[in-house]
């Protein structure tokens, strides 16, 4: 059973799908289906109770949502939303669209050296889109840097 079969499983159990239909929609047997259900609760039951389960617990986030494992729930601190660096890594490349770019830190700026246009993430004070025209600036005052390697975007 590879990862696409899980997701899939995970998929058709929360839309209240039974074992069997489920196994022939993703070339496993009913008993294959069944077991690893079996090995998370949250997908056990009768169709109807396993889709209101299944939108509950993700909706607790008490789930990764690339892996659906259960997530370990700490009593301090902000709640885990992956379960492992590589599932965070995975989900997000997926699902780059989601990030919502407008609340982030983004600051539109203009380099000192060069008078080019650059975003800084994190960074309002940033003076240069580049190491180059920081070492421009600094050491060479007055030249332009003709020769930068970076485009300032």
């Amino acid at each position: 059973m590879d990862e696409s079969q899980r997701k899939q499983i995970w998929k058709m159990r929360a839309e209240g799908l039974g074992y069997g239909l489920i196994g022939r929609a993703t070339g496993l047997s009913r008993d294959s289906v069944k077991k690893y259900c079996k090995r998370n609760p949250v997908l056990l039951g009768h169709g109807a109770a396993t889709k209101q389960m299944a939108t509950a617990d993700q909706n607790d986030g008490l789930r990764c949502p690339q892996c659906y494992q259960a997530l370990k729930t700490h009593k301090i601190g902000r709640p885990k939303k992956f379960c492992s660096d590589k599932c965070r890594k995975v989900w997000w490349a997926t699902h780059s669209d989601e990030h919502d770019k407008s609340k982030t830190a983004y600051e539109d700026l203009t380099c000192q050296q060069c008078s080019r246009s650059f975003l800084s993430y994190a960074n309002p004070n940033r003076k240069f889109c580049s190491h180059s025209c920081y070492i421009q600036s600094r050491f060479y005052k007055g030249e332009t840097n003709d020769k930068s390697t970076n485009n300032g975007n």
